[in-house]
């Protein structure tokens, strides 16, 4: 099969196709390519043709790749239609193709490849394949300029207009335009590049991948975003903020919520596609022997969350090297931006437990907070027009905030969210996790009153077994003092912070309470 590259000189010699140095951002006009030919592309020339995905699967692969190399080369070689690797050595690189060896030459098997279509602009939009290639350009020997090759599915060059191209691939149902919200959105806002900072984050893609072969499986012959339109058609059913999805009993209790629910569907038009549920690949019943593998160590929830976490020492320090979540984005030095409102975010999750916002890690200085009056923000806060920086010691413990809620004045507060210290290891910066209170500090700051919550992160943490201020201290013994002198003195010697004693868990769910009352009444 001959095999194209996209990358090539305008001329054709008598040896073949004559391959140029520099690489095209486009098509040449008069490239002689065709439906179901296989090309060769470089990641960061296709334009995609969605503007969400879910994190949460690519993050399972990257995890996946991490600790299953031969995987990573088994999937390179599926997407390149070549079914599987056949020898890979430790010396062996995704991005040099002569360092391993594919069962059979690339194009050979075309149904498993992804696929592209040449729009009137000459560029090549990608039609399947956005997670699998985000994939590709994460991974730690991809990029940007990893090649990969697809195929051509059609050609709209002799379209007129780039309007009636739109309008075409969307008739064709080659386009998802549509928000992590599912707010239908315009075709002039999708990403012009692969990178997930490109994309929305849409946890309901995600969540129907994992609940693949619990409750559903995909339909034969292929429905484009078929897991979009079951995501869409669940999303006003069930609210995933209120599940912990940084945990494993979060993440699986969100999965078998989000399976039976699909069980439970009776539709005739899922996701307004107009197929029913059984047509989008409905079980009959739940698998629980699938349901049951998903958790298991080396399966599918392991692995992304060890990568989400950026896990090492067993899963009891996150990686120093992502020092704010993957769910934001950098808009600029001191923004970082998220398209979910963060004070939507309940303050109690489906667990029982807290949600706190991070935004000052475990052993960090730099004063980033919330935005409060764009609460898709947090914000390095400003001190004389320079980024805050605490001089003293870097946090005891990750200082944050809990959303939904508003410290009432009868407590002191000025309506503000409530401030809580969560004692563990240090969480990237904007994470939302699950914790669990057992304190409260009364401190005064200058004459005024502003309490401290304590919580212990509850999972993979040394602190998660910890319920009260007694098995604090009798575990830990010192934190508590640590916690103290700290808020006392980091403001320096004139800071006038005064503590006075901490209250127990009964205390602390008490302020809660009444903040999140106070939020409910705004």
């Amino acid at each position: 099969m001959k095999i194209k590259s996209r990358f090539l000189a305008l001329t054709i010699t008598a040896g073949g196709w004559l391959f140029s140095s520099m690489l095209a951002a486009e098509l040449p006009k008069n490239h002689s390519i065709n439906r179901g030919d296989v090309i060769a592309v470089h990641l960061h020339q296709l334009r995609p043709t969605q503007a969400a995905v879910g994190y949460d699967q690519i993050f399972y692969k990257l995890g996946r790749y991490q600790h299953d190399r031969e995987k990573k080369f088994d999937e390179i070689c599926e997407t390149n239609g070549q079914k599987s690797i056949v020898t890979v050595s430790a010396k062996s690189t995704a991005s040099v193709a002569s360092s391993f060896e594919c069962t059979d030459p690339i194009g050979t098997h075309k149904m498993d490849m992804k696929t592209v279509v040449i729009g009137p602009d000459h560029q090549l939009y990608l039609t399947d394949g956005h997670h699998t290639f985000n994939v590709f350009w994460h991974m730690e020997d991809g990029g940007a300029d990893f090649e990969v090759n697809v195929v051509v599915a059609d050609d709209y060059r002799d379209t007129p207009t780039m309007e009636d191209f739109w309008l075409k691939m969307e008739a064709a149902n080659n386009l998802w335009l549509y928000d992590e919200k599912f707010k239908k959105i315009a075709h002039r806002t999708l990403p012009e590049s692969l990178g997930l900072e490109n994309f929305h984050n849409n946890v309901y893609r995600a969540l129907m991948y994992f609940s693949r072969k619990i409750a559903w499986e995909k339909p034969k012959p292929a429905i484009n975003f078929v897991e979009f339109y079951w995501g869409k058609e669940i999303h006003d059913k069930i609210n995933l903020n209120k599940y912990d999805l940084n945990s494993m009993k979060g993440y699986q209790k969100a999965v078998k919520d989000v399976s039976e629910l699909i069980l439970s569907i009776d539709s005739n038009n899922i996701g307004g596609i107009g197929k029913s549920a059984k047509q989008m690949g409905q079980y009959d019943g739940f698998d629980k022997k699938e349901f049951e593998k998903l958790a298991r160590k080396g399966k599918k929830l392991d692995y992304m969350l060890l990568y989400k976490k950026q896990a090492s020492g067993k899963g009891l320090s996150f990686d120093k090297a992502v020092n704010h979540s993957v769910n934001l984005i950098f808009r600029d030095q001191t923004t970082l931006f998220s398209t979910t409102d963060l004070m939507k975010i309940p303050a109690m999750n489906i667990s029982n437990e807290v949600n706190a916002l991070i935004e000052i890690p475990t052993g960090t200085s730099a004063k980033w907070e919330l935005n409060r009056h764009n609460t898709h923000q947090i914000i390095w806060e400003l001190k004389n027009d320079k980024p805050r920086i605490v001089n003293y010691l870097g946090y005891p413990g990750n200082y944050g905030t809990i959303p939904s809620t508003a410290m009432p004045k009868e407590l002191g507060g000025d309506g503000d969210p409530l401030d809580v210290l969560v004692l563990g290891q240090s969480i990237p910066r904007g994470e939302v996790i699950s914790v669990r209170l057992i304190a409260v500090l009364k401190m005064l700051d200058g004459g005024e009153q502003d309490d401290k919550l304590i919580a212990v992160i509850s999972e993979d943490s040394p602190f998660s077994g910890v319920e009260s201020i007694s098995q604090l201290n009798s575990q830990f013994p010192g934190v508590l003092d640590i916690i103290r002198i700290w808020f006392e003195s980091y403001k320096g010697p004139n800071g006038d912070m005064e503590s006075q004693g901490f209250g127990d868990h009964i205390e602390a769910m008490a302020v809660l309470k009444k903040s999140i009352q106070a939020y409910q009444n705004l």
